[in-house]
This record gives structure tokens, sequence and C-alpha cells, in this order.
């Protein structure tokens, strides 16, 4: 997908076929609510769209939190290796900092690092069981923000950790964790 999604482009009646059929598979977190818990997957869907995504994908990777999509750190990566100008590589992969470098056309762009004192200070969950992990997301949202964000068309993305969701060691969200949303 090269060009920016329009809104003329979307086929509602399949969009309300295909979340309906995912709401109701069970297999993926939503509302209580059916009316909701459909919305909430059409959402995903759109989201997932626009970032260059499948349904299955958007939907289960996909989380809007306080309405900004938020990524699992793997769905970063994955669409940075799979951009036919963008390339990252790990150059640290320690318990206390994580270093991954940023390539344009097989030139160098830049380096995001993430320590453990900046996930201190950001307040970032579970370093104690996966610092690897979290330092590894924070520094490839971090990257993919400041080097490539054409990679999903200008769209800011974050991990959900980012974005105040509790999740686990892989950056998931915790099945327990209600969606913030600006909802009052």
């Amino acid at each position: 997908m090269t060009e920016l999604v329009k809104y003329q482009d979307v086929d509602l009646e399949n969009l309300q076929r295909m979340a309906s059929m995912l709401a109701a598979s069970g297999y993926f977190e939503s509302s209580a609510d059916g009316k909701t818990a459909i919305a909430q997957m059409a959402t995903k869907i759109l989201a997932g769209r626009e970032l260059g995504y499948g349904p299955f994908a958007s939907v289960q990777g996909i989380h809007v939190i306080k309405g900004k999509p938020a990524l699992s750190a793997n769905l970063m990566a994955a669409a940075v290796k799979a951009h036919p100008r963008y390339d990252y590589k790990v150059r640290k992969m320690a318990n206390d900092e994580v270093v991954i470098e940023f390539f344009e056309n097989g030139e160098s762009i830049g380096s995001s690092s993430f320590t453990l004192k900046d996930a201190n200070a950001a307040g970032t969950q579970n370093l104690q069981k996966f610092a690897r992990n979290m330092l590894f997301a924070r520094a490839m949202s971090n990257g993919v923000r400041w080097y490539c964000p054409d990679v999903f068309y200008g769209n800011a993305v974050y991990t959900p950790e980012e974005l105040g969701a509790t999740v686990d060691g892989d950056g998931n969200i915790d099945a327990k964790f209600t969606v913030v949303t600006d909802r009052k």
C-alpha cells in the first residue's frame, strides 16, 4: 500500500461483516457489549489498513489507547524490515541498554538507544523480568518515529506500554487491562 487510504475506499458493509465475525469468534479481547466490540474490531481493522496491515494482524496486534495506535515492537520491527527503503540492525542487546541502528537505502541514518536509566525515568514496566524486551520495544518505537515515520505513512505509533497499558514481557496488553479512552 503506497497511497493514503481514503474514507471513500472503505467498503463499510464488508468491514461490518468482518468486524462482526472477528468479535463473535471470541479469540480477541473486546468490550462485553456486542456493538462496542464490533466497533472496536472495525476501528482496529481501519487503523491497520492505514498502517499497512491486514485484518487479522490489525485485530491481534493493534490497540487504540487514548485515540492513538499502539503496536507491538515486533509489528513495528517487521514493518521496517519489510519496507523497501528501510532496515535496522540491533547493535547492542543487554539488560542495561539496547541500541538499534536504522538504515535508509543501505545508508545509516541514525541510532536509537534506550537504557535502564531511561526506562526507570519513564516508568517502564517489567524491567525486573524482561529488561531486554522492554528496552528493545522502546528503542524500536523511538527509532521508527525519529528515522522512518513514513513506514506508517506519518502516523506516530507507540507501544501499548508507552500509552499507559499494562503489558506482559513481550509488550502485549495484559488481558486484565481496561483500555484507557478519552471518554469520561
